[in-house]
């Protein structure tokens, strides 16, 4: 019972983080580039710590210059997006479904997520012009290759077709391995979003789960330009499993977590800790 509630309370701080969103969203569109991303990742970062999501990272991320790049994962939950989001804020590349989502997909929809009917060639062609023009600009891409989630056990197939702007752009493609594990170490489902899971019932499940933690494992940037993309699309797809391969070789056994403190749990109550830091940062 005591689990049950101090789920619905962190639902309730949840949905006071996605209002606040959907006021930010109202201007987000009017912001610069800059300014755009440092709300990503401080929007992204908050909404994380509500759901007592951690990020752990490895390898050297990719520097931000005056270029954009394509970043391109593997798919385990709609969470991937807020993990990347939190430390290296791109576009992302979606399936149109999603702008069908509850309030969710009216947020990426004002965040300028870019939306695939994956079904169309044609579309597909426009969206390669658009994501090239991007990357052009300079602008950070986001991009799940295999097209689909999975349950993290394994990396899928890479679909090559849309990794092509990175090559007609002359643009870096950053490969970056998504993990997530419970408060002892040990990779779990409670992230997976798969099957016949609604959006609704993971978004409880990971209420309900006490810790979890995001692994992002950064893999040596490729050069895309003169690739071919089904060849650039297979050396990122093994880049990625290479990186979960040798993470899971090296992973140490952990000691399982102290219980949360009571303290901690009234002062990620107050509702001042949703509003103060991010406007005040915002703004700057």
């Amino acid at each position: 019972m005591n689990n049950i509630i101090i789920s619905a309370f962190r639902g309730g701080h949840l949905a006071l983080h996605l209002l606040f969103g959907m006021l930010l969203a109202i201007f987000y569109p009017y912001f610069n580039q800059a300014r755009q991303r440092k709300i990503l990742k401080l929007w992204s970062r908050h909404l994380l710590d509500i759901l007592n999501i951690g990020i752990r990272t490895e390898g050297q991320r990719p520097v931000r210059g005056e270029s954009g790049c394509m970043v391109v994962a593997n798919h385990i939950s709609w969470l991937d997006i807020f993990v990347l989001n939190a430390i290296y804020p791109s576009r992302f590349i979606a399936k149109a479904e999603v702008r069908n989502w509850p309030l969710i997909g009216w947020l990426c929809k004002r965040s300028n997520t870019i939306f695939i009917e994956r079904a169309l060639r044609q579309n597909a062609a426009s969206i390669n012009r658009q994501v090239s023009s991007l990357l052009k600009q300079g602008i950070c891409v986001g991009l799940f290759p295999e097209g689909t989630t999975t349950d993290g056990k394994q990396v899928g197939h890479f679909h090559s077709a849309l990794i092509q702007p990175a090559i007609d752009a002359g643009a870096m493609l950053c490969p970056i391995a998504l993990h997530y594990q419970d408060e002892v170490g040990e990779p779990g489902d409670t992230a997976a979003f798969t099957g016949d899971t609604t959006l609704a019932q993971s978004i409880w499940k990971i209420l309900r789960c006490r810790q979890l933690d995001a692994l992002v494992i950064f893999t040596p940037a490729l050069i895309a330009t003169g690739e071919n993309r089904r060849v650039l699309a297979r050396t990122a797809q093994e880049a990625i499993a290479q990186g979960l391969r040798d993470f899971s070789a090296m992973r140490p056994v952990q000691e399982p977590a102290a219980p949360i403190p009571q303290a901690s749990l009234a002062a990620q109550s107050a509702y001042v800790s949703l509003f103060n830091p991010l406007p005040e940062q915002l703004l700057k």
